[in-house]
């Protein structure tokens, strides 16, 4: 048997009569699969606990998380080949912590209030990858390394070293906070996901098969920044340009680290490649730079976008030749070079 512990948001207004009718189904449909359990709500939040055989225990909570009723559904621990039930008399107790007046209620409430605290900070911090295992109750800590096909792209900000010497913690925290809020959006709309933010610049990924979502994600991240240049009034973000790079191919995902710090990230020679790429966007020119592996994988795709090739270069850290690409599209030309750049920062 197992037993599995979950927390999610309840996904609409209910009242307690219509906790009570999930509580009344739930206990129906578990006497009926043999799972026992409870039901704890407290401010919008439902923390259930259920036990059983496990193949009854997942059809019951595949049912869960395709209900509507239940949002931002998060596993909190399951436990594996336990040798007793814990709620043997209890098919599914519903209980409601906001109402209960009993003295040991108001620790279980700051106890709960603190957890679900814990759930949002969580979210906002950890890996896509590990919190969808945690969601399907598996434990990150046990995944070995594997191989994946992916599409793999990296940006920073230019000059923010000079940018750095300039300017103040609000005037940065406006910097960022807006760089990574028009990345984000793009990259998350256009079905990618952002693996790592690294100070003034991120590395996100795409399935294989999205070269042309990754292309397009990258165009808008450059048409706003520009946008937004032409009408802030930030001395800062006026000069607040990026570089992308794109590479793709075959990557090792998988825990890094030790036994007091692990890390989920990707490895392999198509993050160097698309990490040197971005940095030789100053270079050449373009704000957008791809690899042969890109545009091969690009070529696949059904939308056409004009690439122009720059030419053969040997990037620093690389010992192989790469053909270079970018976008055929005035967007993607610098209006200004890095050195100027770096100057009118300076100068602020």
């Amino acid at each position: 048997m197992i037993r599995l512990t979950y927390i999610s948001s309840i996904g609409k207004q209910a009242t307690a009569k219509d906790i009570r009718a999930i509580g009344a189904v739930s206990e129906e449909n578990n006497e009926r699969d043999g799972l026992t359990g409870v039901l704890l709500c407290f401010r919008g939040v439902f923390y259930q606990i259920i036990e059983g055989e496990e193949a009854s225990l997942y059809r019951c909570f595949d049912r869960i998380k395709a209900d509507p009723r239940h949002r931002d559904l998060f596993v909190l621990n399951v436990e594996k080949d336990i040798p007793e039930r814990m709620y043997t008399q209890w098919k599914m107790k519903t209980v409601f912590l906001d109402s209960e007046e009993y003295p040991l209620v108001m620790p279980i409430r700051n106890l709960l209030d603190s957890l679900t605290q814990t759930h949002r900070v969580l979210k906002q911090y950890a890996p896509y990858e590990v919190l969808d295992g945690l969601q399907n109750g598996e434990d990150p800590l046990a995944w070995e390394f594997k191989r994946e096909e992916l599409i793999v792209l990296f940006s920073d900000i230019i000059s923010f070293t000079a940018i750095t010497e300039k300017i103040n913690l609000a005037e940065m925290q406006e910097l960022l906070g807006a760089y990574f809020g028009i990345a984000s959006e793009a990259i998350v709309k256009s079905g990618g996901r952002i693996a790592k933010l690294t100070g003034d610049g991120f590395m996100a990924y795409y399935p294989a098969s999205q070269a042309a979502s990754a292309l397009q994600a990258s165009l808008e991240i450059i048409r706003k920044l520009k946008k937004q240049r032409e009408t802030t009034v930030s001395p800062f973000l006026k000069l607040a340009y990026c570089g992308i790079g794109l590479s793709a191919g075959s990557v090792v995902m998988g825990n890094i680290g030790a036994d007091t710090r692990q890390d989920y990230t990707i490895l392999g020679d198509v993050v160097n490649s698309a990490s040197r790429l971005e940095s030789y966007t100053r270079e050449a020119g373009h704000s957008i730079l791809f690899d042969d592996r890109f545009r091969n994988y690009l070529e696949k795709s059904p939308t056409i976008i004009p690439i122009l090739q720059l030419g053969e270069q040997t990037l620093k850290g690389k010992s192989k030749t790469l053909t270079v690409y970018t976008v055929d599209n005035a967007d993607v030309r610098f209006d200004r070079t890095p050195e100027e750049i770096t100057r009118e920062i300076r100068e602020i």
